[in-house]
């Protein structure tokens, strides 16, 4: 399983890989040093979050939207030229081949467990065990989202 995190410290993007067998994560670019639980992988797959040991994780495909939205406006400005030009069955035929494309790759892709509190991503064998975890849930992201903010002015106001 590998994991990816954004240090707490610059905000630099890090990686771990395999998860499995670290113990800290080290910010390449700070070297600050975040510990690892061992036992959110114990049990051959992800029981928790080992960064900010929360349960509340969500799953969605690691796949960027802006390219399946990419590849529908494309396919969509290739069929108004031939709608243009009055070729319905051309036309019909791009949208259909670019719907499609979109599908297979939504399908082919594979998913990532994202952690509500910390944002952490996790891929790989094991990041969603048994089908544990579920789609993104705007109650829980918001409930994060306003820890996050509170957080945040807590630090600000210390400072």
């Amino acid at each position: 399983m590998e994991l990816t995190y954004s240090c707490k410290k610059c905000g630099t993007v890090g990686y771990v890989s395999p998860l499995e067998g670290a113990s800290e994560a080290v910010c390449r670019h700070c070297g600050a040093a975040r510990p690892i639980d061992s036992a959110a992988c114990a049990e051959g797959g992800l029981g928790f979050c080992p960064l900010c040991m929360t349960g509340d994780l969500y799953i969605q495909k690691d796949f960027p939207t802006g390219l399946g939205l990419w590849i529908v406006l494309v396919g969509f400005a290739i069929s108004t030229v031939f709608w243009y030009y009055e070729m319905p069955i051309f036309t019909y035929l791009v949208l259909i081949i670019s719907i499609a494309f979109d599908f297979l790759l939504y399908y082919k892709v594979p998913d990532v467990t994202i952690c509500y509190r910390c944002l952490s991503q996790y891929r790989g064998a094991g990041s969603n065990p048994l089908e544990r975890y579920k789609p993104f849930d705007l109650a829980i992201g918001e409930r994060y989202r306003q820890e996050r903010i509170r957080v945040e002015q807590l630090r600000e106001s210390q400072s």
